[in-house]
């Protein structure tokens, strides 16, 4: 079995890659590569992408305030 994080990893830095490519040619392998780990992370056993989970509370990515900023 492959490990789930490094499928996640390699991802991410695959569409990051893509993003800032210069060339059609590299952004079209950049994303190419993408999407064969996104398959890879759907065909993984562990349900990483199983769909939303509703705890009946909303995210807050900055629960003390301040969002993000130092202080």
């Amino acid at each position: 079995m492959e490990d789930l994080n490094n499928l996640l990893e390699n991802e991410q830095i695959e569409l990051l890659k893509e993003q800032e490519a210069t060339c059609i040619f590299a952004r079209s392998a950049h994303r190419f590569r993408a999407r064969s780990y996104a398959r890879r992370i759907r065909a993984h056993d562990y349900p990483y992408r199983s769909g939303p989970v509703n705890s009946g509370k909303a995210f807050a990515p900055y629960p003390f305030g301040g969002e993000g900023q130092h202080s």
